[in-house]
């Protein structure tokens, strides 16, 4: 049977109700320009009806309603999406180290300008042309000098700038090592929390919101997996093994390996010493770079450097300089190493301080004969012996190489940025805070709330007249 004070139950439990989620509604007010905030809604549940069901009794009119509750404060999240952005930023943050990579390299080469490799190999070319028409000239044999010396800064300051950035991403890669553990371990932290708060049948929105937010900033580092279990709690792994396990986050740790001239810091499971697999994210694509397209570009620029010298050694030594000596090498390679060609490349010493001693004549006793600078001028338009294109475009083919595999990064970015921008949109109207929505939701619990209280007035008044008026009469 229905208690006097029922009404006065029903209209406290819908003021309760109302309150909690105005309180909601200023929480997500306040959170709105919180980029790692989820809109939160208080979900309204009716109470239980009276009387209870029971054995031997089924009332004929029905149940009758207690009020409302708040049964649970959720926050609105897409985990499909969220899922496919984490996984949009590994490829984007990949192709982005890449692409920021890539157009350094572009910028050591600084190709096409007056400044770059290949203008330097034009105008010792130039030079050489002179010097076929006046051969017995020391000024003539200076300039091309002087235009040797250019070249051979151009190439080594290229090479020196390539090797720079490698050793900067070598150093880079524990310090992205140092965010990652820290992050794991952050994780493994709120992890710990939210199975605490989850175990007493609250949702932890808050705590849940800031590791996702480590979540996502984890993802643009490496590629990661996440699996969440009953308790709230997320399991992430890299390439199968895992990093964060409930409250247990499990480190990473660099170690020195030999590389071609230097010592490659590669990244391992510190508990294991197993190699870590990346195949995605800011860190993968940092290795790419530093492993295969920055080595790949000083590989080159030293086989270039190589070859060239090979070859205008081999016909400068068949011509003779002002003394009737046959030529000597006119480039060297420093303390004789010619495996690291471009970062070793020299003008001989011999022929920097004694210019005589080009060979530009092509015999013995012939004054003013500049046959042989012709020869070497004709390298640029003559490919070198068993080659099928010249020096200067086996030169624009490196150039040529490098543009195609910047603009493929580029695009890549591109692609990626737009994919990752729909799905930042699908993750805003689900989760972001509308302040138009939230005005509305405020008016509408504002009068849910004073209609409650007029309920509650009206029940008190009901209350009055039983209490005060009733049974008066004949008094």
């Amino acid at each position: 049977m229905r208690t006097t004070f029922s009404g006065i139950s029903i209209a406290l439990r819908a003021l309760q109700a109302q309150q909690k989620s105005l309180d909601v509604t200023g929480h997500n007010v306040a959170n709105v320009n919180n980029s790692a905030y989820s809109r939160q809604s208080a979900v309204h549940s009716a109470t239980k009806p009276y009387p209870t069901p029971m054995m031997g009794y089924t009332p004929s009119n029905g149940q009758l309603g207690t009020g409302v509750e708040i049964s649970q404060i959720v926050r609105m999240r897409d985990q499909f999406v969220e899922t496919r952005l984490r996984q949009q930023n590994h490829s984007l943050s990949y192709w982005e180290s890449l692409r920021d990579g890539l157009q350094q390299v572009e910028l050591f080469f600084n190709e096409p300008s007056e400044s770059g490799i290949h203008s330097a190999l034009d105008q010792l070319w130039d030079s050489l042309q002179d010097l076929s028409g006046d051969a017995d000239l020391l000024s003539v044999r200076e300039v091309v000098v002087q235009r040797a010396e250019v070249l051979v800064e151009a190439v080594r300051n290229t090479r020196q700038q390539l090797q720079k950035l490698r050793s900067d991403l070598n150093t880079n890669i524990p310090v992205r090592v140092g965010e990652i553990n820290y992050l794991a371990a952050q994780i493994a932290d709120l992890n710990n929390q939210i199975g605490k708060v989850s175990a007493t049948g609250s949702h932890p929105n808050d705590l849940m919101d800031t590791r996702d937010a480590l979540l996502e900033e984890l993802s643009k580092i490496v590629d990661i997996e996440v699996v969440q279990d009953h308790a709230n709690m997320v399991g992430v792994t890299i390439g199968g093994a895992s990093l964060v396990h409930r409250s247990t986050s499990y480190a990473l740790d660099t170690m020195k390996t030999a590389g071609p001239g230097y010592d490659k810091m590669e990244v391992y499971w510190a508990a294991t010493g197993t190699e870590v697999d990346f195949q995605s994210g800011e860190l993968a694509g940092m290795k790419r770079l530093r492993d295969y397209e920055v080595q790949d570009f000083i590989d080159t620029i030293d086989n270039w450097t190589r070859e060239f010298a090979a070859e205008f050694n081999r016909i400068h030594g068949e011509g003779y300089d002002l003394e009737n000596n046959r030529g000597v090498d006119f480039f060297v390679f420093s303390n004789d190493d010619s495996e690291f060609a471009a970062l070793n490349i020299i003008v001989n010493p011999e022929i920097a301080k004694d210019p005589s001693k080009i060979a530009a004549s092509s015999t013995e006793d012939a004054v003013g004969n500049g046959e042989n600078a012709l020869a070497l001028a004709r390298l640029r338009n003559t490919p070198p012996k068993n080659a099928e294109i010249t020096i200067g475009e086996s030169f624009n083919a490196i150039i040529s190489r490098l543009g195609v595999t910047t603009q493929k990064a580029i695009k890549m970015v591109e692609t990626d940025e737009v994919l990752a921008g729909h799905l930042v949109n699908l993750r805003e109207s689900v989760s972001g805070v509308n302040l138009d929505e939230e005005m509305a939701n405020m008016i509408r619990f504002q009068h849910a709330y004073n209609a409650a209280a007029r309920m509650m007035t009206a029940v008190d008044e009901s209350l009055d007249v039983i209490i005060n008026r009733l049974g008066i009469v004949g008094r």
